[in-house]
């Protein structure tokens, strides 16, 4: 009996090992997206100087956010729901504002189907936190509150979320630290 529920505990561990290892490698692809070079090619020298796009006030997501949204007690998971939720969205913003033939178009359709995959396995239903409920409600009903911000500080904030969410758990590099060795 005991051999069985310690086996039973061991395929648990490995499985949540594997899908950890499975999150871990969506995560570097993403992260390798969204690195500087790409964020500067994509979102700013293909688009005209100071160009602006409209987003709701809750889709412009910061680290100082997350820390925030942490000390109130938010789970780690919830905050990359909210952050991959916030980022689906800001990708669809960025292309609707897109010509057809626009050069930025395919690396848009990369990172969308990068989140759908990153979100595929996570539904609202896992969401606990109140708090993480209504920023997600916030996002579907809010049109009054906009904000100006640069397609490139959209992405900005969504690596750096994304450095801060997984770094240690999916060993991200920090490519600003490399350079500076």
């Amino acid at each position: 009996m005991e051999g069985r529920l310690l086996f039973l505990l061991c395929v648990l561990a490995l499985g949540r090992a594997a899908v950890i290892l499975n999150d871990c490698q969506i995560i570097q692809t993403l992260h390798g997206k969204l690195l500087y070079d790409n964020r500067v090619t994509y979102m700013r020298e293909y688009f005209p100087i100071d160009y602006k796009l409209y987003v709701k006030y809750e889709e412009v997501l910061r680290c100082q956010n997350i820390t925030t949204l942490k000390n109130k007690g938010i789970t780690v998971k919830e905050l990359r729901y909210l952050w991959g939720i916030i980022n689906e969205s800001i990708l669809q913003t960025i292309q609707r504002a897109l010509p057809q033939r626009h050069p930025t178009r395919p690396y848009i359709t990369e990172l969308q189907n990068i989140f759908k995959v990153l979100l595929r396995d996570t539904d609202e239903q896992q969401v606990e936190s109140d708090l993480v409920l209504k920023l997600l409600e916030q996002l579907n009903q809010s049109e009054d509150r906009m904000k100006a911000v640069t397609p490139k500080a959209l992405l900005d904030n969504c690596f750096k979320v994304l450095y801060a969410l997984y770094e240690v758990e999916c060993a991200l590099c920090n490519p600003r630290m490399i350079m500076l060795l």
